[in-house]
């Protein structure tokens, strides 16, 4: 390991009231979730030729259907959603006309696909943070006054669903940190970095060893410390590191502050479903 991977300490994250919920494998119309509303839902539908005014449309029966089960297991009072799949054409008017029955508010991210990176820069306390979020589709990357996203080329880093055989040399892995380690020297460039949170698409233990998903790194246990090695960032710092529903819970946090809900569902909406739980400290809304 490097001397300047060394200055760089990364350690588990958990923010208070954020709990983490496995929702996209969740039974729906004899399917898992992330089949039915998902990323690949959406291309499979675009290469079908439904038109883009369409395409949210197509997504909320399962969306409702998921909710339904969802809101009623973990006796929520309010639903917020956010991700790429959210800012499809229509999504906001539809999901709200889709949800009206279901018995609590459903809001929808001011900024669905950023709204997370926005919330992990108050997670950093140092002066200048840098925080990526991990999709499976692509990285966002936020730090004081920019934006970025680096999208996911799967020539590189193809998708190696749950179950599928994984790579015996490893390269999947190797492939996967160089992709993200470019993005966070990319996004470090010109700033004096000293602070730092990384949320990854995926469940991750007391020691940072990651769960499955699709880049196929389950049971990497050095996974931070080599995309740290790799990015070779100058300075030093605590880096957070969590997983990405958990970032997306603490953009509810902001977002619903002022609405006094206790319980709050949570769900980002990229290649699959992730979700969290959040409660709040405060009372219910009268």
């Amino acid at each position: 390991m490097s001397e300047l991977s060394r200055a760089w300490t990364p350690r588990r994250h958990h923010a208070a009231g954020v709990t983490s919920l496995e929702v996209w494998n969740l039974p729906v119309f004899g399917r898992e979730l992330w089949e039915l509303l998902g990323a690949p839902r959406v291309e499979a539908d675009r290469r079908a030729g439904v038109p883009e005014a369409q395409l949210a449309e197509q997504l909320f029966p399962a969306l409702m259907s998921a909710l339904e089960q969802l809101v009623h297991r973990h006796a929520v009072d309010a639903v917020w959603l956010s991700g790429g799949l959210a800012c499809l054409e229509g999504f906001e008017v539809g999901a709200a006309k889709a949800t009206a029955a279901l018995g609590c508010p459903v809001y929808v991210s001011k900024a669905p696909r950023f709204a997370p990176v926005y919330a992990g820069l108050g997670l950093v306390t140092a002066r200048t943070p840098l925080v990526l979020d991990v999709g499976q589709t692509s990285i966002k990357c936020a730090s004081p006054g920019a934006q970025r996203v680096f999208e996911r080329d799967l020539n590189e880093l193809p998708r190696l669903f749950i179950g599928m055989p994984r790579p015996v040399d490893g390269h999947h892995i190797v492939a996967a940190v160089r992709f993200i380690a470019n993005a966070l020297r990319t996004c470090a460039r010109d700033l004096k970095v000293e602070g730092m949170c990384l949320a990854l698409p995926c469940p991750l233990d007391e020691a940072l060893v990651p769960g499955g998903c699709t880049y196929g790194w389950e049971g990497h246990a050095s996974l931070v410390a080599d995309i740290l090695e790799e990015a070779a960032l100058p300075g030093g710092g605590e880096v957070l590191v969590l997983n990405d529903a958990e970032l997306a819970a603490e953009a509810a946090r902001m977002e619903l502050r002022k609405h006094k809900h206790r319980h709050i569902l949570c769900l980002t909406l990229g290649f699959g479903p992730g979700g969290a739980l959040l409660t709040t400290s405060t009372s219910p809304s009268k």
